[in-house]
C-alpha cells in the first residue's frame, strides 16, 4: 500500500493523541506537587479532557462537514495547544481550559482520521491505515512515561516533555493536513429504525464504560500509585508506568491474530488477565515485581475497548451513526468519572485502598462477560 502524505499526515496526528493522553497520566503526580492540588482537584483534568470527548462525540458531526479541509489541521492544534496551554498556565481556570481544549481536539482527531483513512483506497487498504495509525498511536503512547521520567530524572521539568515535543511534533503535520487533509464527505443520515437503542447494544454500552473506566484510572493514577505506596522515586515511577502502556501495545499488536479464538471467550480472557495483573500490582511489595504486574494489567486491558466497541457497533447495524455517537459518550463518561472518582477516594482514605476500585470494575466486567459464555 501506498503511504501519501495525508497519509503519513493522519498517521502523526495519531502519534501525537495518543503521546498526549499517555503523558496527562504521567505529570499529574507532578501537577499535584506543583499546585499543591489534592488528588480529586488533578483529576479535573482527565475530566475536562472527557468533557472535550463528550461534546465532540454528541456534536462534532455538525462542524465538522462546515470546517472543510481545515477540520484535520484544526483538531490537531486544538490538541496540542491545549496541551500547552494547560503546561503554561498557572492557575486552575487556565488549566482546566487547555485540558478541555485537549480533549476537544482529540475527540476530533478520534471522529475525523478514522474516515479519513477509509479513503486511503479500497476497503481493505483502508482497514490496514487505520491499523498503522492506532499502532503508531500506541507506539507513542509507552514514549510519552519515558521522556516525561527522562525529563525529570535530568532537571527539565515536566513541560519539556509533556507540551514541547508535540508542539515541535505537530507543525509538519499541521502543514501536510492543510494542503491535504480534505475530510471525506458527510455522511448521509442514519436509516429508519427504532428510536429506542436495542438491549444488546445497552449491555455492550455498560461493558463499554467499564473498560475504558479501568483503562483510564491505570493510565493516570499508576504513577502516583508506584510513587506513594511502592515508595519509588516520582521520576523512577513515572518511567516505570510506561509498562502499562507498553502492555496495551503489545497487546492491541496481536488483536487480529487473537480475535480467531472468539471475541467472547477472548474477552473473559483478557478481563481475568488484567485483573490477575491488577491484583499482582496492587499487592507485592517488591516494586519490580509490581511493575511486572503492570505489564500484565496492560495486556489484557488492551483487548478490552476494541473488541468491545466493535461488538456495541454490530448491536445497533441499523443506525451506525447514532451507534458511534452513543459509543463516544461511554469513552466520555468513563473518562469523566472512574479516575476522578479514584482521586476522591484516595484523598478521604488511601492511594491504596482507592486503587481497590480499579479490581472492582474488572471483576464486574468479568462477571458480566462471564454471563455469555
Amino acid at each position: 500500500m501506498t503511504r501519501s502524505p495525508r497519509t503519513l499526515g493522519l498517521y502523526a496526528a495519531m502519534g501525537c493523541l495518543g503521546y498526549l493522553l499517555a503523558a496527562l497520566g504521567a505529570i499529574l503526580p507532578e501537577l499535584r506537587a506543583e499546585r499543591g492540588l489534592p488528588r480529586s482537584e488533578a483529576a479535573l483534568y482527565p475530566s475536562a479532557f472527557a468533557l472535550g470527548l463528550v461534546l465532540v462525540g454528541l456534536l462534532g458531526h455538525r462542524p465538522a462537514p462546515k470546517a472543510g479541509r481545515y477540520a484535520l489541521p484544526a483538531a490537531l492544534t486544538a490538541l496540542v495547544g491545549g496541551a500547552a496551554l494547560l503546561a503554561l498556565g498557572d492557575g486552575r481556570l487556565t488549566g482546566g481550559t487547555g485540558a478541555l481544549v485537549l480533549g476537544l481536539g482529540g475527540a476530533g482527531l478520534v471522529q475525523l482520521v478514522p474516515a479519513a483513512l477509509r479513503e486511503t483506497g479500497d476497503a481493505r487498504a483502508g482497514a490496514v491505515a487505520i491499523g498503522e495509525a492506532n499502532a503508531v498511536s500506541s507506539a507513542a503512547s509507552v514514549l510519552a512515561p519515558l521522556l516525561v521520567g527522562f525529563a525529570l530524572a535530568h532537571g527539565l521539568g515536566w513541560r519539556a516533555a509533556f507540551a514541547g515535543l508535540p508542539l515541535a511534533a505537530a507543525v509538519l503535520p499541521v502543514i501536510v493536513l492543510l494542503r491535504h487533509g480534505t475530510p471525506p464527505a458527510p455522511a448521509g443520515p442514519d436509516p429508519p429504525a427504532g428510536r429506542r437503542a436495542p438491549a444488546l447494544f445497552r449491555s455492550r454500552w455498560v461493558d463499554l464504560v467499564l473498560a475504558v473506566s479501568v483503562e483510564f484510572c491505570v493510565l493516570f493514577w499508576a504513577a502516583d500509585f508506584l510513587h506513594t505506596i511502592k515508595g519509588l522515586e516520582r521520576e523512577t515511577a513515572t518511567t516505570a508506568s510506561a509498562a502499562f502502556v507498553l502492555g496495551m501495545a503489545a497487546g492491541r499488536a496481536t488483536t487480529g491474530r487473537a480475535v480467531r479464538l472468539g471475541q467472547d471467550r477472548l474477552l473473559t480472557g483478557a478481563t481475568a488477565v488484567a485483573a490477575l495483573g491488577f491484583a499482582v500490582f496492587w499487592t507485592v511489595p517488591a516494586p519490580a515485581l509490581a511493575v511486572g504486574g503492570l505489564l500484565l494489567t496492560g495486556l489484557g486491558v488492551a483487548l478490552l475497548y476494541p473488541l468491545i466497541l466493535a461488538q456495541a457497533l454490530a448491536a445497533w447495524p441499523g443506525r451506525p451513526a447514532h451507534a458511534a455517537a452513543r459509543c463516544a459518550l461511554a469513552s466520555g463518561v468513563a473518562i469523566g468519572t472512574g479516575p476522578p472518582l479514584l482521586g476522591a477516594l484516595a484523598d478521604l482514605t488511601d492511594p491504596r485502598t482507592a486503587a481497590l476500585l480499579t479490581l472492582v470494575l474488572l471483576l464486574a466486567l468479568l462477571i458480566r462477560r462471564t454471563r455469555l459464555l
